[in-house]
């Protein structure tokens, strides 16, 4: 039994397998030991509807870590997390015959290096890109960054799991979100959860569960997302049939049943998680929250 899941039209997501390479980097530098002197790419102000309302405020990160700087980006590479950050500049791809998740106006990259975690199904990356720019050229980050505005304006009131943004790159849907909480950097703000991406109504597993942030600067001028891998004792290692399931964790539907309850399972794991020690996840939560707050992006 094959159980698609999918997201509002809109969101633009899409079912066809992505290429296997992204567009071709441009000026790829190793950030550590020692720092990246690129251009910026060129920054735009995003339309006054996408303007968050709340002009954030974050305490400068603690010197436990590697300062790292790649234009407009600079940020404390937290001490444990990685072995050192590369960065990207990629150029900028349109046209009729590109699949949404290629399309940019021009972005940067930084990829941690010798990250803590290997051979997860995602990369631990960083992503920034002009704001309006983004927004004009793919529908679903238009969407995404709607929701991150919603967000960050109604920080005082809880967050509901199917109103954050998604990753406008990603050809799959959140199956579930937990750990939720709005989060400033230097000179910005935004939201992190921890969830799964898939096509199907996936089990939650350690292969694929991620850190997830998506934020923007202050003046909404750049759009910020990162994608960091993360796991918990609690999970099982993948989301295989034969994947043992460790004690204390919440068992898969039986799809032979008539009415499997998806719903209540992702519920259930979410809860798990939310209640979970932050201190139980590899890389702790604080730490990934460190590397986040840290971020600084200067046009």
């Amino acid at each position: 039994l094959l159980i698609f899941v999918t997201l509002a039209c809109d969101l633009n997501v899409y079912l066809t397998p992505p290429s296997n390479t992204d567009p071709a980097p441009a000026n790829t530098t190793v950030l550590i030991p020692e720092a990246s002197t690129q251009a910026p790419a060129s920054a735009t102000t995003i339309p006054a509807t996408l303007v968050p309302n709340v002009i954030p405020t974050s305490p400068l990160p603690s010197s436990d870590g590697v300062p790292v700087f790649f234009k407009p980006i600079s940020l404390v590479l937290p001490t444990g997390l990685a072995s050192g950050i590369s960065g990207s500049q990629i150029p900028r791809v349109d046209g009729p015959d590109r699949p949404a998740w290629e399309l940019t106006p021009g972005h940067s990259v930084l990829k941690l290096e010798g990250y803590l975690l290997q051979g997860k199904f995602h990369q631990p990356q960083i992503y920034v890109y002009p704001a309006s720019g983004y927004a004009e050229l793919v529908p679903g980050a238009f969407e995404s960054m709607h929701r991150l505005q919603n967000v960050i304006n109604g920080s005082g009131s809880s967050i509901n799991a199917e109103q954050l943004p998604a990753v406008p790159f990603f050809n799959a849907a959140q199956v579930f979100a937990s750990n939720i909480q709005t989060i400033s950097f230097q000179n910005g703000t935004g939201v992190r959860f921890l969830t799964e991406y898939a096509q199907y109504a996936a089990p939650v597993n350690n292969h694929e569960l991620i850190y997830h942030f998506q934020g923007f600067t202050s003046d909404g001028g750049y759009y910020i997302i990162a994608v960091l891998p993360i796991t918990v004792p609690v999970l099982a290692d993948t989301s295989e049939a034969g994947a043992v399931l460790p004690s204390g964790g919440i068992g898969y539907p039986d799809i032979t049943s008539s009415n499997p309850d998806f719903q209540g399972y992702y519920a259930s794991v979410a809860d798990l998680l939310n209640t979970t020690s932050p201190d139980a996840f590899s890389p702790k939560i604080s730490q990934l929250d460190a590397l986040i707050r840290s971020i600084q992006i200067m046009p």
